[in-house]
């Protein structure tokens, strides 16, 4: 039975700000149990069988997050969301993904722009044209270890496997950095991933791929939220 919880995560120390705290404290009108993952209560989730890639520890903040959506809701299932304002229940999504045979639930994408860029002019194309079947990636509801979510990780993974030596010699610089960004000393930043490479660059293409398991009933979150 998939556990009525919501994870969101703050990956590292720097301060949230109001805008954030004030969204994070609307997450409970989902209805869902509110697990708020930091540093100090990471390890408690993280499966003896399963520890988290070793990369972990050079990704910026925000490939952090998008690390853990991923193992967790593979190994956990459950919900999972940005920290965004949230005004509506979750309760009826819930139930819906937990009697059917989907393996996610999620808001719509609201048009062609939404998707992930990055892997090519003709597959990025392909996936504008196909937006209408595929859900965000700010927000959903996921049953634990499905075809979807083992296809995720290892995803995830083969490309943090790929990029290990160069993230151990170029890490994070920041909360949110990414390849090529230019920092505040006026460099350029050789961090080796790119924005969405390891959330929507995969997860966009897993939604058409499995998209004949995927339920669109969730309520779309607030995302009008200031950036960090």
């Amino acid at each position: 039975m998939l556990k009525p919880r919501l994870f969101c995560f703050w990956t590292d120390d720097n301060i949230m700000s109001d805008d954030r705290r004030n969204a994070l404290s609307t997450l409970s009108k989902t209805g869902l149990e509110v697990i708020f993952i930091n540093q100090d209560n990471l390890s408690d989730w993280i499966l003896k069988h399963a520890p988290i890639h070793r990369s972990y520890e050079y990704l910026s903040s925000v490939h952090k997050a998008d690390y853990l959506r991923c193992y967790f809701m593979h190994h956990h299932g459950g919900a999972y969301s940005d920290v965004k304002v949230i005004e509506d229940s979750w309760l009826s999504p819930y139930k819906e993904l937990c009697n059917s045979n989907h393996f996610i639930n999620g808001y719509r994408e609201i048009n062609c722009f939404e998707t992930a860029r990055g892997r090519g002019i003709i597959k990025d194309t392909w996936l504008a044209l196909n937006f209408y079947r595929v859900i965000g990636c700010g927000a959903y509801i996921c049953k634990p270890n499905t075809f979807f979510t083992i296809d995720w990780l290892n995803s995830v993974h083969g490309i943090l496997d790929q990029k290990y030596e160069l993230l151990k010699n170029y890490p994070a610089n920041n909360p949110r950095d990414f390849y090529n960004k230019r920092l505040d000393d006026g460099s350029i930043s050789n961090y080796p991933l790119v924005w969405s490479e390891i959330c929507g660059q995969i997860f966009h293409p897993l939604c058409l791929k499995y998209s004949k398991k995927i339920l669109k009933t969730l309520p779309t979150p607030d995302f009008n939220l200031p950036y960090l």
